[in-house]
């Protein structure tokens, strides 16, 4: 069974590659002498290619197999985008998708495609409460405030409200459904998931737990009017254009 893991990558910080290494080496390992056969997706989403050496990509690539594929573009175009470009160039039949830093691990990784092998059309990760303890202020309102526009707004069930946790995996048939997707911004991952649900996907979550230590960036004021107004797209969307 052929596997993908998508990693979206803008301006990494030094020493990237080995955050990355170590968890193909686990997810490797992991599945060795198992039906499972790993490729690894990377794309740079408009960042200039200084960031992303040939000898960093070398060493990924021999730690991979030779399974690695370095997709970069010219123009930033958001995290949404990223993905649906890597997901659009990936030919496996199970795809799971973190971030390039691996927050939670290579664990959680392994343990969706398990998820999906098993029968699941989509996979979600949920964290776990101490999440919070690594966010910024603003960043805890913005998830506190996105888990309650789920639930009021968009009608989601409480074990699907958390929808920006930062991995998801699917199927073919949940493949199909993600490229449909068209927010370019972080609340792609609502979109997707609220599709999936409304056309009653097989939809199963995993609990998540963030790396020890690891501290999340802040997000600007103007990112997140314009998340709102990305999310207010997908409202109009289910609300008054009655679409998903």
């Amino acid at each position: 069974m052929r596997c993908d893991v998508v990693l979206p990558l803008y301006r990494p910080h030094e020493g990237w590659e080995e955050q990355i290494i170590e968890a193909v080496r686990g997810l490797n390992g992991h599945f060795a002498g198992k039906d499972m056969e790993l490729s690894f997706y990377i794309t740079n989403d408009g960042a200039d290619l200084s960031f992303y050496p040939p000898e960093a990509l070398e060493k990924i690539r021999e730690a991979a197999g030779g399974r690695l594929y370095f997709l970069p573009y010219e123009k930033n175009q958001g995290k949404g985008y990223s993905l649906r470009y890597l997901c659009g160039e990936a030919s496996g039949e199970l795809t799971v998708y973190t971030d390039g830093d691996f927050p939670f691990g290579w664990e959680p990784v392994a343990r969706a495609f398990e998820l999906l092998a098993d029968g699941a059309d989509v996979v979600m990760g949920r964290r776990n409460t101490d999440y919070a303890e690594s966010l910024t202020f603003a960043r805890k309102i913005l998830s506190s405030g996105a888990r309650t526009l789920n639930r009021i707004l968009l009608g989601l069930p409480v074990e699907f409200l958390d929808t920006q946790a930062g991995l998801k995996g699917f199927n073919g048939k949940g493949r199909e459904l993600f490229l449909k997707t068209t927010v370019k911004e972080f609340v792609f991952d609502t979109e997707f998931i609220l599709m999936a649900w409304r056309k009653k996907l097989r939809l199963e979550t995993l609990d998540i737990r963030i790396r020890p230590g690891l501290r999340l960036s802040a997000m600007g004021f103007k990112v997140m009017l314009r998340e709102l107004s990305s999310f207010l797209g997908i409202l109009w969307k289910v609300r008054v254009r009655g679409k998903f």
